[in-house]
């Protein structure tokens, strides 16, 4: 249950940082016109005052966020959490709440009381216990306690009888149900236990708003919600790679001085850069783009992750390099089937980007705080996904290559203090629609969050698997890895990306293809994907 997902995968983090670029270029056209070239970069100088500062202090980004200047005081919300309360995306794009669905398949579902121990564990979580309350288009929201909970209504029941694709689609049904109207005086989260005496499995939905928190937000709270098999605790779930990733790029900060400006560069330019090719894959992200309420989960075929650690370590790259390479290469194959005329005319230089949400990891007197433990610390990055490169060993490198740049930048450290800092100040509509020119220049969200790598237990009965289902605006891919599986959806709009079940064939092809080139054995389950 990796991202960064987090999960995830709303736009505010994007939103809020990219309204900047779109103010200044508001602003100060006129300025600009005339003097050329030395206002922006006096602007991109200024700004990086901040960032200089920061990288100077070991990027300790962080130490200002939702804390409140007035001892006794309400903690406030990062204006990441905030916007996803007041929503983040302009009011005509007709946009649903933004809900995570954490999905857990069983063949005995735990029964709602088996729920009530881990009820009473998550409502000792500030946010999981409260609502945002705060000023649309101000940074004042924070979370308000609520009062003698009605427990039992935080455990909802909905009785089916079906296979496994029909359990799919009731989920789908269930996905967008408000957790805001219509349930009196009740946290934004709900577990939604749909119990099957079909063929298929039976699941439990974790549904909760995202205000509340962002992939690692999840995986702590799931921390407390999952034992072992013998019932004793899991460990800590959030991988140590991660963590050194964040302390080799402090290390290095003398080297992220120069980075710094480029970096804003990037991040400041994304609401007004290029539209990603018009592929039949990337048409439904346009400038005229509005939630319909129509979308379909596809569900991916399970995957050893033994298998994509074999691939890694052939190639020297990542297992996240090896899934986004894959989901390319499946890309490329959908367009080809329905002969999409910008792939072959555009060849390598075709542009298809994802958003990558990257979670920052928290310190242990952070995640110990219940108060704390619940928050939104992550941003969006904007990755070239190669899909016009026909080879998979040279696509593979060219993504390695990507990733590679961002992890060695500042971008992502400078995005999250941005987002904090300086939106808050600008008009509300603004930083929507900033959000929204973003997206529509992107084709897909793509997000990937660690879980437990051994079988655990939840409410007491053995978990078979997982998902992570999101809607979003433009398609939403959501990973997450438990018991050496790997488990992953692509969510879309039907009619703008039709005959999208041959996604998951396509991937499949693209991995036996990849270990193929890396002379790695692919296990039967694969091949038998592979050739469905």
């Amino acid at each position: 249950m990796q991202s960064t997902t987090a999960s995830h995968s709303t736009v505010t983090s994007v939103a809020s940082l990219a309204s900047i670029g779109s103010f200044w270029q508001s602003s100060f056209a006129s300025i600009v016109q005339n003097t050329h070239f030395l206002v922006p970069h006096f602007l991109v100088l200024v700004t990086s005052f901040i960032f200089f500062k920061a990288v100077n202090s070991n990027m300790r980004l962080f130490s200002c966020f939702c804390k409140d200047d007035k001892k006794g005081l309400p903690r406030r919300l990062s204006f990441t959490s905030a916007s996803m309360a007041m929503g983040p995306w302009p009011v005509e794009t007709s946009m649903c709440e933004p809900i995570i669905n954490a999905t857990l398949f069983f063949d005995t579902v735990p029964s709602p009381e088996a729920l009530r121990g881990l009820v009473e564990f998550a409502l000792t979580f500030e946010r999981m216990s409260g609502v945002p309350v705060g000023t649309e288009g101000k940074n004042d929201w924070t979370m308000r306690k609520i009062h003698n909970i009605e427990e039992e209504k935080l455990v909802r029941v909905v009785k089916t009888s079906c296979d496994d694709d029909e359990l799919i689609r009731v989920i789908a049904n269930h996905m967008q149900e408000s957790l805001r109207e219509g349930r009196g005086e009740l946290p934004w989260w709900e577990f939604l236990i749909i119990d099957n005496s079909g063929s298929g499995k039976s699941a439990v939905v974790l549904r909760i708003e995202h205000v509340l928190g962002d992939g690692l937000s999840l995986v702590k709270l799931f921390e407390g919600f999952l034992t072992k098999e013998d019932g004793s605790p899991v460990d800590n779930l959030v991988p140590t790679s991660m963590k050194a990733k964040f302390e080799k790029q402090k290390k290095s900060k003398w080297g992220m001085y120069a980075k710094v400006i480029p970096s804003l560069g990037k991040v400041l330019g994304l609401p007004v850069s290029k539209y990603d090719d018009d592929t039949a894959f990337s048409k439904s992200a346009n400038k005229d783009m509005v939630y319909n309420g129509n979308r379909k989960i596809v569900v991916f075929n399970t995957v050893p992750l033994t298998f994509i650690k074999d691939i890694k370590k052939a190639s020297g790259v990542t297992v996240n390099d090896v899934l986004f390479c894959a989901l390319s290469m499946a890309i490329h194959e959908y367009n080809k089937l329905q002969k999409c005329p910008v792939q072959l005319k555009k060849g390598k230089k075709l542009q298809c980007r994802a958003l990558m949400p990257v979670a920052f990891p928290r310190p242990a007197k952070e995640t110990g705080d219940r108060s704390q433990a619940m928050r939104n610390k992550w941003c969006f990055i904007s990755a070239n996904m190669g899909v016009g490169i026909e080879d998979g060993p040279e696509k593979l490198t060219h993504i390695n290559k990507v990733m590679k740049n961002v992890k060695e930048s500042p971008v992502a450290h400078c995005q999250l203090k941005v987002q904090e800092t300086i939106p808050p100040k600008l008009p509300l509509k603004l930083a929507r629609q900033t959000a929204y020119d973003i997206f529509s220049r992107h084709s897909l969200v793509f997000s990937n969050v660690p879980g437990p790598d051994y079988p655990v237990l939840f409410g007491g009965q053995p978990i078979l698997g997982c998902q992570m289902f999101f809607n979003n605006l433009i398609p939403q891919v959501g990973i997450l890895s438990y018991n050496n599986n790997i488990h992953m959806n692509i969510i879309v709009d039907p009619k703008a990306i039709p005959q999208s079940e041959v996604l998951p064939r396509f991937y499949s092809q693209a991995l036996v293809s990849l270990a193929t080139s890396f002379d790695v054995s692919v296990p039967a389950e694969v091949h038998s994907c592979a050739n469905e």
